[in-house]
């Protein structure tokens, strides 16, 4: 064996694992070529100073997948068969590079690729001051919990539950949980037939605008707002209209004339962090009624929003069956989870549940069985509970800080939320800017241009979420912001 294989004893993947991996990666790499032979086991035990029943195990799990074979008398050597079938492949590569662009014939419609989304590097988690929004801080996570519901729902008895194909049916204890204990804090009550479990708000629209949408079909959505739902409702509706938001939430008029579907986030509005008040929601309902188009509404933070008291839903005071409700587990439990929720009329749920199944049949059964049992045993509860405590706590650090710093950058942030929507003052200097500058300091925060369906007129808004960074961070990195917002103020003024 020429290549040198290594291990690590701080590794949470064990001895014989490690083996594997490294072997299994030089070989589809090509460093180690059919035919070669590999090294005993009593040679590789000794250059590793492991047991060899170690190797010995490894070598067998390398021969299952006949990544290597036992030649007796001789030993182990890369199998020879995968040379073969490598070459055999090679006249495909080059009728590749005939094909017609695939771009060609995608579907005009279903295109939205010239809409951005909210830019943040991948290794964010990285970087010293994450002032990332929407996502959490790891070390709140209950790992713990989570692994013993995950142990519970693994059991022999409910093997069959999880193991087998659900065809399109969801966990009948999420369900329960979700129907039981989920959506009657928000003041809705509804049959398990009115539920469908998704994987996140955002597949949940998707679902709907493949329902409503259509060439003919016009959407529409709040502006500035959600990225993703303006990229998911024009992919699949023949328009796309824009409606202003103000200090009361989407603002309702003439223009929602003629719609289909009406995108709107209430209870927090994405991404200003304004509450829709009392009055606009009774006219976005009562337009919904004149107008005839439907509502969907995502009440992206209502699980870990922390004042004293919430307001409902539009889906509370909704009589028409117009409304669509998308909830999740997202920002309590962890976005990387991908479970939510939808409730609507259960004619239009039915459609919805066929509609998912053929995507992708239901959300991973071992997942929702997980799930409902972390919930059942009082373990969401408990998390929410210190959650909301510990985001109130941070909101009014943040808020305090600002407020001292750079309070003529601040332009919203209500109270009960994570996020706070700065705004850039100098003339030359736009938030893309900033946040590059803030990066060099290890401070991540998110220029919200992409929100805006002008994309000019957003361009000195940018976001700051203390969702993701820990209580104690939190002046420090704003000290860091102020030190990168100074550094170009007094580099564009000369």
């Amino acid at each position: 064996m020429t290549q040198r294989l290594t291990i690590d004893r701080t590794s949470s993947s064990g001895l014989r694992d490690q083996i594997v991996s490294q072997i299994s990666r030089l070989i589809f790499q090509g460093l180690m070529p059919p035919g070669l032979k590999l090294a005993s086991c009593r040679e590789l035990a000794r250059e590793l100073a492991i047991s060899i029943n170690t190797v010995v195990s490894a070598y067998r799990k390398l021969e299952e997948e006949q990544l290597i074979e036992a030649r007796p008398r001789s030993g182990y050597f890369v199998t020879s068969e995968r040379g073969m079938r490598v070459d055999a492949a090679k006249p495909e590569c080059s009728r590749a590079r005939r094909r017609a662009p695939i771009g060609d014939k995608i579907n005009t419609l279903r295109r939205a690729d010239d809409i951005d989304t909210i830019f943040r590097p991948q290794d964010w988690h990285a970087y010293d001051y994450p002032f990332v929004c929407n996502q959490i801080d790891e070390s709140s996570f209950p790992v713990s919990e989570w692994r013993e519901c995950t142990r519970l729902a693994m059991n022999r008895k409910d093997l069959k539950i999880w193991s087998a194909d659900g065809s399109y049916s969801d966990s009948v204890e999420l369900i329960e949980q979700v129907g039981q204990r989920i959506l009657p804090r928000r003041g809705i009550f509804e049959p398990s037939r009115s539920i469908l479990i998704t994987l996140g708000s955002q597949n949940g629209l998707f679902i709907t605008s493949l329902l409503f949408g259509g060439r003919d079909r016009i959407a529409a959505t709040e502006d500035p707002g959600y990225p993703d739902a303006r990229k998911i409702l024009r992919s699949n509706f023949g328009a796309l209209r824009s409606q202003p938001v103000d200090e009361q939430g989407m603002v309702v008029d003439e223009r929602l004339r003629d719609v289909d579907l009406v995108f709107v986030t209430p209870n927090r509005q994405f991404p200003t962090t304004v509450t829709m008040s009392e009055r606009r929601r009774h006219e976005l309902l009562e337009a919904a009624q004149e107008y005839d188009f439907y509502i969907v509404e995502d009440d992206y933070e209502c699980d870990v929003d922390y004042r004293h008291s919430t307001p409902l839903p539009l889906h509370s005071l909704d009589t028409t069956g117009r409304l669509i409700y998308l909830g999740s587990l997202s920002k309590g439990l962890s976005p990387g989870l991908r479970l939510g929720y939808m409730t609507a009329p259960a004619e239009f749920i039915a459609s919805a549940r066929d509609c998912r199944g053929m995507m992708l049949r239901h959300p991973p059964m071992i997942l929702q069985q997980t799930a409902a049992l972390f919930i059942r045993l009082g373990y969401y509860d408990g998390l929410l509970r210190r959650v909301r405590d510990e985001y109130q706590q941070r909101w009014h650090l943040a808020r305090s800080v600002l407020a001292e710093k750079l309070p003529g950058l601040l332009r919203s942030g209500e109270f009960g939320g994570t996020n706070f929507v700065m705004a850039s003052e100098h003339a030359r200097l736009d938030a893309t800017t900033i946040s590059r500058a803030a990066r060099k300091r290890g401070v991540i925060v998110e220029p919200l241009a992409p929100c805006f369906a002008d994309k000019a007129q957003g361009k000195k808004f940018f976001r700051l979420g203390v969702s993701s960074i820990h209580r104690d961070l939190i002046e420090e990195g704003i000290d860091a912001l102020c030190a990168a917002i100074g550094d170009l103020e007094r580099a564009v003024d000369g």
